[in-house]
């Protein structure tokens, strides 16, 4: 009779490789796991739904509090709902763990809001050191150049931005703008036109090469680029006011009245505008009108007008002194 051995060994080995497929399958499941919630998180994070997000990105976190590209979303996120102190602390511990451009872009960010400028150039330049064709840093590093006043490397990095995105007419115009400041205004002038040319809808180039042309008295100049920003910010009251007051200059009375009318659809309370719209009446010869408005302005408190309305319109104004 043949005795039969049990072979305890293969099945022991059975058994571990059991152990050993289901730990696999179960670290597979939690890691396919983690990265859909991260998937979700970060198209919620772009779709704007932030609260989302961080709901998603703290179940990855409470399950591996480590896990580096949750917590420089996380920071991200915070810093969307303002809360910069809990942006910080995810930020930190993400490069305490790691570092990618990112990660230094969005603590230099933390550190510029703070007025750390020297700790946000720090980690705006390790940013480029990573990548070295991230415009965003390269922009963002210039612009706190810009704040410490040290306009030649604001000026260097704002041009190497520019050749890595040419499209972009952000660069230019900041460069116009730092030459303005230093009184270069016709270099300010040949950037700002630059940008234009770039992109023909940019507000702020308009905006700013009118204010230089307006620096140089050139008042034609001066209106079509500030009349141009206006129809890319319609509603801009302070606008307005600058195009009236310079069609002024140019004894272009009637538009002006129409300017300062524009104003006053967009704000009734206006006492400047009642103002200066009846100083415009005045030069139009348009007695009546001119002293309504100034009293107006009175009324509302613009006590400039009293002189006005003492020289112009004697007896047949109701304005009251407050």
């Amino acid at each position: 009779m043949k005795i039969k051995y049990f072979n305890i060994f293969s099945s022991f080995t059975v058994f571990l490789t059991l152990q050993v497929i289901i730990i696999v399958f179960l670290s597979f499941s939690c890691a396919t796991l983690s990265n859909k919630l991260y998937n979700d998180s970060l198209d919620a994070y772009k779709s704007g739904e932030y609260q989302t997000a961080l709901s998603y990105l703290n179940d990855i976190l409470n399950e591996d509090e480590n896990n580096f590209e949750a917590l420089v979303l996380r920071s991200k996120v915070y810093l969307k709902l303002n809360n910069t102190e809990l942006a910080e602390e995810d930020i930190n511990k993400a490069l305490s763990l790691d570092e990618d451009y990112e990660s230094h872009f969005i603590k230099g960010k933390i550190d510029f809001d703070k007025g750390n400028y020297q700790q946000a150039l720090s980690h705006f330049s390790k940013s480029i050191e990573l990548n070295k064709r991230f415009t965003e840093g390269y922009l963002n590093r210039a612009y706190t150049f810009y704040k410490i006043n040290d306009f030649e490397n604001a000026l260097n990095d704002y041009e190497l931005a520019y050749q890595l995105d040419p499209n972009s007419s952000a660069p230019l115009v900041n460069m116009g703008f730092i030459f303005g400041l230093i009184g270069e205004n016709d270099l300010a002038i040949e950037y700002y036109s630059k940008g234009i040319l770039v992109n023909p809808k940019d507000f702020n180039a308009y905006y700013n090469r009118g204010a230089e042309f307006l620096s140089q008295r050139k008042y034609r100049e001066a209106i079509s680029d500030l009349t141009n920003a206006y129809e890319l910010d319609k509603g801009n009251t302070d606008l307005l006011f600058m195009i009236a007051e310079t069609r002024t200059k140019l004894k272009d009375y009637q538009n002006a009245f129409s300017d300062y009318t524009k104003i006053l659809m967009i704000d009734s309370l206006n006492s400047k505008a009642y103002y200066e719209r009846g100083l415009i009446s005045l030069e139009l010869k348009r007695e009546k009108a001119a002293c309504d408005d100034l009293t107006k302005a009175g009324n509302l408190g613009y006590f400039d007008a009293y002189e006005k309305i003492k020289k112009h319109c004697g007896k047949k104004s109701s304005v009251k002194k407050k």
